[in-house]
């Protein structure tokens, strides 16, 4: 980390700034500082060009986006940085839990308008800058079979379920690669949605994203703002229609359904390198479990 912050210090004080005033935020694949009125993403890897890549793509983002405003950009010693205008607010995990239903509902439709906005994207513009695959699954159908056929061997699931899942994985590689993709933004998260006074005022983070069908981000969406708590029925009622929009057809609920499936399937397999308790006790096989079943989502699907 001190070669990272001596390439920080380096760019700050060619911007003017000083790192003795830099506040180090969050980041898993980039270390990220706070100065002033500036943030400063550095590439913890040598000789990457992911954020290249990024800066490049979201020039054709469109305005209501929110995305930071670009000043600087380089390599340093290996590692790609960009130095952008900071987004005044706060990220929205932040402020989630203390938001009541009805504010949580409003955020919630604030974030499909951003999303419809970056699925507007012509793809032809960023297609040689964007992954095919997301970052928790390369997308391999050979892959996908073997593994729910190695779930039943193993007796993690029974053989109607393997078959379930089977089928399942069948109808969404048709869609996958069947119907018209979007540009999607991949990782969202609350942590890359930045929220203040009451508006969700910019999406951050486009490493991730792929060009797919839409339904690739709407499990995002699902994942981050519904639990599937009894308490959140109401809420629930009143954001159906935005889901409902994107899954009007059995083809939109395949995918949903399969992107699905390969996200929890990611958590799943790491939980099995080092299982921790009993498999029962593990959430992304409850989660595979539901899939199985064909429970899953029974309250918008």
């Amino acid at each position: 980390m001190k070669e990272l912050e001596k390439i920080a210090a380096d760019i700050f004080q060619q911007h003017g700034l000083s790192f003795k005033n830099a506040e180090r935020a969050g980041g898993w694949t980039n270390a990220v500082w706070f100065n002033g009125d500036c943030v400063l993403r550095l590439s913890t890897q040598q000789n990457t060009d992911r954020i290249r890549r990024e800066t490049e793509k979201c020039k054709m983002l469109p305005q209501s986006v929110g995305y930071p405003i670009n000043i600087a950009a380089g390599v340093t010693n290996g590692h790609e940085w960009t130095l952008s205008k900071r987004i005044q607010g706060r990220v929205l995990s932040d402020v989630w839990a203390n938001l009541n239903w009805t504010e949580k509902a409003e955020t919630v439709r604030q974030v499909f308008q951003i999303i419809d906005s970056v699925h507007s994207v012509d793809i032809a513009k960023v297609e040689h800058l964007t992954l095919r695959r997301a970052w928790y699954n390369a997308f391999d159908k050979n892959k996908s079979f073997a593994d729910t056929e190695r779930y039943a061997k193993q007796n993690m699931f029974t053989a109607g379920q393997a078959r379930s899942l089977h089928d399942m994985l069948e109808r969404f590689y048709k869609w996958h690669t069947g119907v018209t993709p979007v540009f999607n933004h991949g990782d969202i998260t609350m942590d890359n949605l930045i929220w203040h006074d009451g508006n969700v005022v910019s999406l951050l983070d486009f490493e991730h994203s792929v060009i797919a069908p839409p339904q690739l981000d709407l499990h995002s969406m699902v994942n981050e703002f519904i639990s599937g708590n009894e308490a959140e029925r109401e809420y629930i009622e009143s954001i159906k229609d935005l889901y409902k929009a994107l899954l009007s057809n059995e083809s939109e609920i395949d995918l949903l359904t399969g992107y699905s499936f390969l996200f929890y399937q990611h958590f799943f397999e790491s939980w099995l390198e080092e299982p921790e308790g009993e498999i029962e006790q593990c959430g992304a096989y409850q989660k595979l479990l539901s899939i199985s079943n064909g429970e899953y989502l029974s309250e918008l699907l």
